[in-house]
């Protein structure tokens, strides 16, 4: 049931005028029948993307054991690696993070491309641990930590900056 606009008393649709204050109602209902409108539409839209949200979930969500299924094979491939002496021991761990940071790309790229979602952490990730193990097959042993110490610099100053040039609400 509507409510008078100026005192907010109970009236019927059928009513033109408030019976408590006398105010003429149809252009309350109208701006009522307007903000009930807008009110159905804000309702639809933040299901439309609650529903969109949810499918890109559960693209996502298919995602994660193809990611699972590689790893465990390149896992595989380096344990095959080291038990016919292509590899050392003392070398595996770099040709696996190396590895590992290669499938996060990946990972990181399927995500973009199937579900149009950004996937930074997994994209950042990767490329880290790329370059960890780039650096142990590499034989920059000494030095490589300053590596990580440039990059997360370089992602405090990109945010900080992205965050002058983006206005506040």
């Amino acid at each position: 049931m509507p409510f008078c606009p100026v005192c907010g008393a109970e009236v019927s649709e059928v009513d033109e005028f408030c019976a408590k204050c006398g105010t003429a109602l149809r252009e309350g209902r109208a701006r009522y029948a307007r903000e009930e409108k807008r009110e159905k539409q804000e309702k639809g839209e933040r299901r439309e993307k609650g529903e969109k949200a949810e499918k890109h979930e559960k693209e996502a969500r298919g995602i994660a054991p193809i990611t699972g299924g590689m790893i465990l094979i390149y896992l595989g491939i380096t344990f095959y690696l080291v038990a016919t002496n292509v590899v050392s021991w003392e070398d595996w761990w770099s040709y696996f993070l190396l590895g590992l940071g290669g499938i996060l790309i990946v990972q990181a790229l399927l995500i973009s491309v199937l579900t149009r979602m950004r996937a930074y952490g997994f994209l950042i990730g990767g490329g880290v641990l790329c370059l960890i193990g780039a650096s142990g097959i590499l034989g920059i042993r000494d030095w490589w930590w300053l590596i990580l110490v440039a990059i997360g610099l370089a992602m405090i100053l990109s945010t900080l900056r992205e965050r002058r040039r983006t206005p506040r609400p």
